[in-house]
């Protein structure tokens, strides 16, 4: 599968989930590694999403959260995951990761 394959892939998926106008996906080749950013618009009321210093509630907080936990769960169902380039930092005793960002960004700020 190539990159643009793979981005496709990855925006169906997510699209089925979340709507296609709600997901954006870039990504391509780095370095080594190809790379993923998707971002994910959602929406909260809006009495919940902001506090008088500029921060988001909890329930807004909790809402990201559940969208990325999703999409993360969604990709690896859909066999996606396996898909992303990985990487290791340079200590040995360190885990791959994935070149994947996930950002979860409320619908009005698109």
């Amino acid at each position: 599968m190539n990159l643009n394959e793979r981005n496709r892939s990855i925006k169906k998926a997510l699209s089925a989930e979340f709507g296609s106008k709600n997901v954006r996906v870039r990504g391509g080749r780095g370095t080594a590694y190809g790379w993923v950013d998707v971002t994910i618009f959602i929406s909260v009321p809006v009495e919940f999403k902001i506090l008088h210093e500029g921060r988001y509630t909890h329930e807004a907080k909790e809402a990201i959260h559940r969208a990325r936990s999703r999409a993360t769960e969604i990709l690896k169902q859909k066999g996606l995951w396996e898909q992303l380039g990985i990487w290791y930092d340079d200590d040995p005793e360190a885990t791959m990761r994935r070149k994947i960002t996930i950002d979860a960004r409320f619908g009005e700020e698109y």
